[in-house]
C-alpha cells in the first residue's frame, strides 16, 4: 500500500507522516529527490531554489511526471508513505501504482501562520502577508509546478487538521481502518 500526502503549508503532512511512520510505514518525500537534484547541481536548497530544481527536471525529461517516477523506483516494501504530492500530473503517475491512496491534510490558513511560527524553520515566512502570497502561490500555481488545491481535490481521503495530536491521529487511524491496515 502507498499512501500519498498532499496539504497546505503547516496543515499537518509532517505529523501524519511521522505517525504512519510509527505503524510501519517507510517514509519517502518529492523533496528528497529533487534535494538530490539540487546537490548534484550545486543550487540552492530553499523553497524557491527547490521549486526550480523541480521544473527544471521536469522540462528536461520532458515529463511532468518524472519526480514521481523516480520516487516510486526507491519503494522497497509494501507499505509506503509518500510526502509532498504537487501536482497532478505526479499524482496521474502516482496513481498507476497498485494500492495507492491520496490523503490531503489542510486546517485554516491563520492557523497554519501559527503552526509555521511555531516551528521555526529557517527561510518560513516571519509575517502572514509573506505566508500568504506563498501560500497562495503553491495552492494554484500551476505554471511554478505547484498545485496543492486541485491535487487536495483529488484526494481519496481529507483529513482537517484543526484539532489536537491526538484527532488527527484518531483520523488517520479510522483512514488506515476503511483501508484494511492499522
Amino acid at each position: 500500500m502507498i499512501i500519498g500526502l498532499v496539504g497546505t503549508i503547516a496543515a499537518g503532512k509532517g505529523e501524519v507522516a511521522s505517525y504512519l511512520k510509527r505503524k510501519g510505514f517507510e517514509y519517502y518525500t518529492f523533496s528528497d529527490i529533487i534535494r538530490e537534484e539540487a546537490k548534484k547541481r550545486s543550487l540552492p536548497q530553499s523553497r524557491e531554489g527547490l521549486q526550480h530544481v523541480g521544473n527544471l527536471l521536469r522540462r528536461e525529461y520532458d515529463d511532468q511526471g518524472v519526480i514521481a517516477k523516480r520516487l516510486l523506483k526507491k519503494i522497497k516494501g509494501d507499505k509506503a508513505v509518500l510526502d509532498g504530492v504537487r501536482n497532478r500530473v505526479e499524482l496521474a503517475e502516482l496513481r498507476k501504482a497498485p494500492s495507492f491512496y491520496l490523503i490531503a491534510v489542510d486546517a485554516p490558513q491563520k492557523l497554519r501562520f501559527e503552526r509555521l511560527k511555531a516551528r521555526k524553520r529557517k527561510g518560513d515566512p516571519v509575517t502572514f502577508e509573506a505566508f500568504k502570497k506563498i501560500d497562495d502561490a503553491e495552492n494554484e500555481g500551476a505554471s511554478k509546478g505547484q498545485e496543492i488545491r486541485a491535487c487536495i481535490r483529488e484526494a481519496d481521503f481529507t483529513v482537517d487538521n484543526s484539532g489536537t495530536m491526538d484527532e488527527l491521529h484518531q483520523k488517520i487511524d479510522r483512514i488506515l481502518l476503511k483501508l484494511g491496515t492499522s
